[in-house]
């Protein structure tokens, strides 16, 4: 009894964080096990691949367990991560039954294998993709190996299983998903596989730091983006006087007005690009195996770097905003990122990624794709410069902008007709107030 009242064990459960049906990390337990909490409560925090969330407690009520502790990476959603002994009257849903060991040993083994997986950048959800194997495909695999097939759009029912009666396992799935992407490798990148990198001593004092869950997604996102998608790079030069001179009489005007808002640069680059894209819809792709995505939407992905990685929140629909808009959203996304409180919804998806390392001098930044997306554009420094004006040399305040883009979805000359539409629209920017 609580309170004098009647209490039930109610589950507390990972939420499902992530379209792409990646786990998550259990970071920390705010609460220990006898602690009192109310409905709503902040109980934990989780980490994805680009935020942290808090998890709130589902009912009111005392915390009697933990299932899952600190630490532990890969969670799927729905996994059972404690129990709350609540109060009747709190409960809004049904009182669950505890799960058996047997169920909890069996989620968490699904977890681990949903962590060892690569994410899947199709529109389809895991839970989708599981739920529409036939019978017959359901008792001649294991769940693990259903989640790698979802996982790496490997067709169960094709496999020859190595298990007790024909049965797939998950090494049945991952040995052929390694076969279908070496038959996908050039040979240039067959030769490049075959090079062993010695191993050798390291000299010196050094620390060891352990991998946070957005490290890992950075390191095995680019390394599959650099080895899989053929890149290809277009760099222009374009004059950034009439932006700088621009921005300047905005903010002054701003400032009149007693408005807390400032216009950067970057915010005339993301409006550029928005309207190049609009100008140029076969940029504004990706390539997706025996088909090419033509996007409706133009939803640009801005790189924020932050304490833990780089993460790249979506303007939706950029092209239909204007420069205060733009402006407003790019610098609460920023701040959310910074602090890790990004929803999934803010980060997920996009059509076109901007890099912008300028304001760190950098002369010319070469990025590496971010797929699914076709293109992605990397930002130099607006610096001074000699150029030539009607015959004259003077100086001029100068930017690089390089172009990466998947050879398989965008050809040169595409390439070259965005990088065109954007440098007409910063090298006048009045067209971009209308």
């Amino acid at each position: 009894m609580l309170g004098g009242r009647s209490a039930m064990s109610v589950q507390i459960q990972m939420p499902e964080l992530s379209t792409e049906g990646e786990g998550a990390t259990l970071a920390t337990w705010l609460v220990a096990v006898g602690d009192h909490v109310e409905k709503g409560d902040v109980i934990a925090e989780l980490e994805t691949d680009k935020s942290t969330v808090e998890l709130e407690a589902p009912a009111t009520g005392t915390v009697t367990e933990f299932r899952v502790q600190e630490g532990t990476e890969g969670i799927a959603a729905g996994v059972i991560l404690g129990i709350l002994d609540a109060v009747a009257s709190s409960v809004s849903s049904a009182p669950s039954e505890p799960a058996s060991d047997e169920t909890q040993v069996d989620e968490l083994a699904q977890a681990a294998g949903a962590a060892h997986g690569d994410s899947n950048e199709s529109s389809t959800a895991h839970g989708s993709d599981l739920s529409s194997a036939g019978d017959s495909d359901l008792r001649a695999s294991t769940p693990l190996a259903r989640r790698a097939a979802a996982d790496r759009d490997v067709d169960v029912a094709s496999l020859a299983g190595s298990g007790p009666g024909g049965r797939v396992l998950e090494e049945d799935v991952l040995r052929s998903a390694q076969e279908n992407a070496e038959a996908d490798l050039t040979e240039a990148d067959d030769l490049s596989r075959d090079v062993r990198i010695p191993e050798v001593e390291i000299s010196g004092s050094f620390e060891k730091v352990r991998l946070s869950a957005m490290r890992k997604t950075i390191a095995r996102r680019m390394t599959e983006a650099k080895q899989r998608v053929p890149h290809f790079y277009l760099r222009a030069r374009c004059a950034m006087d009439a932006v700088i001179e621009v921005r300047a009489k905005l903010n002054q005007d701003l400032a009149a007005e007693g408005l807390d808002l400032k216009i950067s640069v970057n915010d005339f680059i993301v409006r550029a690009s928005a309207l190049a894209l609009r100008d140029v819809p076969d940029a504004n792709v990706s390539f997706a195996g025996h088909e090419m995505h033509v996007f409706k939407d133009v939803d640009i992905c801005v790189a924020v770097a932050t304490e833990g990685g780089l993460v790249a929140p979506v303007l939706r629909n950029a092209d239909r905003k204007g420069l205060s808009a733009l402006a407003r959203e790019v610098k609460e996304l920023a701040g959310l990122a910074r602090s890790g409180k990004l929803r999934p919804e803010q980060y997920q998806g996009g059509s076109f990624t901007i890099s912008n390392l300028g304001m760190y001098g950098v002369e010319t930044v070469y990025p590496i794709l971010n797929p699914p997306q076709a293109c992605i554009l990397g930002v130099g420094a607006a610096e001074e410069q000699p150029v030539v004006r009607d015959g004259a040399i003077v100086v001029g305040r100068v930017a690089s902008f390089a172009l990466a883009a998947d050879h398989r979805a965008v050809d040169g000359a595409v390439a070259a007709r965005f990088l065109a539409a954007l440098r007409a629209r910063l090298e006048d920017p009045l067209c971009m107030m209308l």
